[in-house]
């Protein structure tokens, strides 16, 4: 299995065309010394070929120098009729001349029978030539496939890394939630205390008694999904039992603040007066502005902002 980064192939196949020292050095990676010597052998084969030639030239002008030293025979034959020592002398030297024609003959047999042999080696270094050349495609091919498969494993890999990461972030979320609900539950005081006394956790079970009656089943269920609901009295009117609607979250974002409005306009429309609040770590600028904007009191890091603007807007009969 690769593990290394993927293989552009066709950035290969580019460099690799204009690059004769890159080809050169690929060619001695995959194919075996006696590939890379087969241009040497083919130069040298080509010149023994040139060689055989100016053998088969130096022939040609032998047989023509034969040919004409039978005409000069033939001359001498006429002149030998006067003298029998000078016959038998040019039949000597007829002789002589014949037997290095066979001589040559014999030569030129054995030449042709090493350029065939020659030929024949080259015919099957060129197949063989062509073998390594369909097997060096096909380990390009693998490559290219291994490198597609790799890259396929390695997407899934990271799918399935984000989908686990998101169900960690989604976790640590929720538990981060859940810290800041308790706190916000434990320490209402040190938010809230200013306004509002004898400050609890409101009782689930009552509110949803009442406001299964007056609301939908659809606005039963969005209520029921508040992360906190809290209930106290008014400092500024004893009397007076309000409730407080809280969103929770470490990043308070966008959503957070309808919700908290939503809900606690639902409340408040079944008989709870409620105002409503986002607590968290962290809010943007305009998170913030639109809270502002619906009437929903924020409360980040120990710091409690926009009680009155909310209380105000929603719950001012009571003041």
């Amino acid at each position: 299995m690769l593990t290394s980064e993927p293989i552009d192939i066709d950035a290969l196949i580019e460099r690799l065309q204009s690059d004769a020292e890159a080809r050169r050095r690929l060619l001695a990676a995959l194919l075996p010394q006696e590939f890379l010597a087969l241009p040497f052998r083919v130069e040298q084969l080509t010149a023994v070929v040139a060689e055989h030639g100016e053998r088969l030239t130096r022939l040609e002008q032998a047989v023509q120098q034969l040919t004409e030293a039978v005409m000069e025979l033939r001359a001498a034959v006429a002149e030998l009729r006067q003298t029998v020592q000078g016959l038998i002398q040019g039949q000597q030297e007829l002789r002589q001349t014949v037997q290095g024609l066979i001589q040559g003959q014999e030569e030129l047999r054995a030449s042709v029978a090493e350029l065939r042999q020659t030929v024949q080696g080259l015919i099957q270094g060129q197949e063989e030539l062509r073998a390594s050349v369909a097997e060096l495609r096909q380990t390009v091919r693998e490559l290219a496939e291994e490198t597609a498969e790799s890259i396929r494993r390695l997407t899934e890999w990271q799918v399935l890394a984000e989908q686990r990461l998101q169900r960690i972030e989604d976790r640590l979320g929720r538990l981060v939630g859940w810290r800041l609900e308790e706190n916000y539950a434990k320490h209402a005081y040190a938010y809230f205390g200013s306004y509002l006394r004898k400050i609890r956790r409101a009782d689930p079970e009552e509110i949803y008694e009442t406001i299964t009656a007056k609301l939908s089943p659809e606005e039963v269920r969005d209520v029921s999904r508040a992360d906190l609901i809290l209930q106290g009295r008014l400092r500024s009117a004893p009397e007076q039992e309000v409730y407080l609607l809280m969103e929770v979250s470490g990043r308070i974002e966008m959503n957070d603040v309808t919700r908290a409005s939503r809900r606690a306009d639902l409340l408040t429309r079944a008989g709870f007066p409620c105002v409503p609040a986002v607590g968290g770590e962290q809010i943007d600028p305009a998170v913030e502005e639109r809270a502002s904007e619906l009437g929903v009191a924020v409360a980040v890091d120990g710091d409690l902002t926009g009680w009155e603007a909310a209380f105000y807007k929603r719950l001012g009969r009571f003041s």
